[in-house]
């Protein structure tokens, strides 16, 4: 790759961003495509996250992922967005910045590729977590489901989550057990679990025998949860689902092309080390 003055940037930002599969991801897909353009990590800390973003249009920068705990924010610094909550910019030719989520039909795409057949099988959904990735998640599948549980480290996120939508409801942390028993599809949308974050033993013995599990975290791929689960025989789906098709739309916003997502899967399994 040749990087000049032309060359468009983009970037994913958040605290940490270290880790994040992003850059190999759409990196990959603009060598696929012939674009002349470059996708770094640019680590975002300090206590106005929303003037650092409102600047970065004065760089020229073509588009932004945002991650945690920026998304809040990245929506705010918007000078327009879909949501509250926005993980994806895109600078206009006008210089003002468009945000838009595509966390909730990414997860959903996930969820369609691996378990074709879930909406004729989810009625009731558990959702661990209450940030911004689980409540564009549970707005996102709302419609076709009967309820949404929030369960939530700091109840009063989790009633704020519930409250958003008509058939969100809350359950209590302590309760996971008869949460995880009755859910037709549990969603893991917190740190637990994440490579340096603190792991918990989930009650996955209390499944449903056609319960469906997934975990948005990625590193580590195959997390506690997800190995639980599968020692049950149950459908699950790992956290790099809904980070290629999250990003397949984000760059499909950016360049008005559509990228491969089974060569994203097998560029990212190759950067964690995983065998194909």
């Amino acid at each position: 790759m040749t990087i000049s003055a032309a060359t468009q940037v983009l970037a994913v930002i958040g605290d940490p961003v270290a880790h994040s599969l992003s850059p190999a991801m759409h990196n990959g897909w603009i060598a696929d495509h012939g674009l002349d353009a470059v996708y770094v990590a640019l680590p975002l800390t300090g206590e106005d996250p929303g003037a650092a973003l409102g600047a970065l249009k004065r760089f020229g920068f073509r588009g932004a992922n945002v991650t945690v705990p920026h998304k809040e924010a990245a929506a705010r610094a918007a000078d327009r967005s879909e949501s509250a909550v926005a993980n994806v910019l895109r600078w206009e030719e006008d210089g003002s910045v468009s945000a838009f989520n595509t966390d909730g039909l990414g997860f959903l795409d996930s969820l369609s590729e691996r378990a074709p057949d879930w909406r004729g099988r989810t009625s009731r959904v558990l959702m661990l977590g209450a940030g911004g990735a689980a409540r564009a998640i549970a707005t996102t599948i709302s419609p076709y489901v009967d309820t949404i549980h929030f369960a939530n480290r700091t109840p009063e996120r989790g009633e704020s989550a519930a409250l958003s939508l008509p058939n969100g409801r809350t359950l209590r942390w302590d309760d996971l057990e008869r949460g995880f028993g009755a859910a037709d599809l549990i969603v893991q949308a917190t740190t637990l679990g994440m490579d340096g974050q603190p792991e918990t033993e989930w009650p996955v013995a209390n499944c449903r025998a056609n319960a469906i599990v997934a975990d948005i975290v990625y590193r580590p791929l195959h997390t506690p949860l997800l190995i639980a689960a599968r020692a049950r025989g149950l459908t699950t789906i790992d956290g790099l689902g809904m980070l290629i098709h999250q990003g397949a739309r984000s760059f499909e916003l950016w360049f008005d092309v559509k990228p491969d997502a089974a060569k994203a899967r097998a560029r990212l399994l190759t950067a964690l080390g995983e065998a194909q």
